[in-house]
């Protein structure tokens, strides 16, 4: 019997250590749990006629309006987000519509992935800074809310995105 219980015990203890290794396994390099370099920039949905074409217009790339850091601050239960354009495959994954992303200096704010544009991806992606990833925040046009030039880090959860949602206005 006594053997029974010390062969019991030795089990149990196994396998809180197996538990235990597991639970403190660091995140593979570049998961999305992982705090990496970024640097901010602002776009103007709102932008004159003229400017359109390098700001992109008030619609994201699923043809749903833009939300401005302006309307989110100002009516948050309207504009639940804040609308950031960026590269469309971060970490080596795809980044689908909406994916929540967290920028360190800015707990607070909630922010999704629902834009892009020429200088986020491929051969004309602009990388001003060499090792930060650059996001691209809406603002209302003529304000400076000191996005732009901020260095801060970054971490996505592709867990929490849009599916769908209705226009806001």
């Amino acid at each position: 019997m006594r053997d029974g219980i010390l062969l019991a015990g030795g089990v149990l203890a196994l396998l809180l250590l197996s538990s235990r290794k597991t639970a403190q396994r660091p995140s593979k390099p570049g998961s999305d749990r992982d705090w990496e370099k970024a640097l901010l920039s602002e776009y103007f949905p709102d932008a004159p006629p003229d400017l359109v074409a390098m700001e992109g217009g008030p619609l994201d790339r699923m043809k749903k309006p833009i939300i401005t850091a302006q309307q989110h601050m100002r009516d948050k239960t309207r504009y639940p987000y804040i609308s950031v354009s960026a590269d469309l495959q971060l970490r080596g994954e795809s980044v689908p519509y909406g994916t929540r992303i967290y920028f360190g200096v800015y707990p607070d704010l909630i922010f999704r992935i629902v834009d892009t544009g020429g200088r986020f991806r491929g051969n004309t992606k602009k990388i001003r800074k060499p090792g930060y990833e650059p996001f691209d925040i809406a603002t209302d046009y003529g304000t400076n809310w000191g996005f732009a030039g901020k260095e801060t880090v970054y971490r996505l959860d592709r867990s929490d995105t849009l599916q769908k949602r209705q226009n806001v206005a």
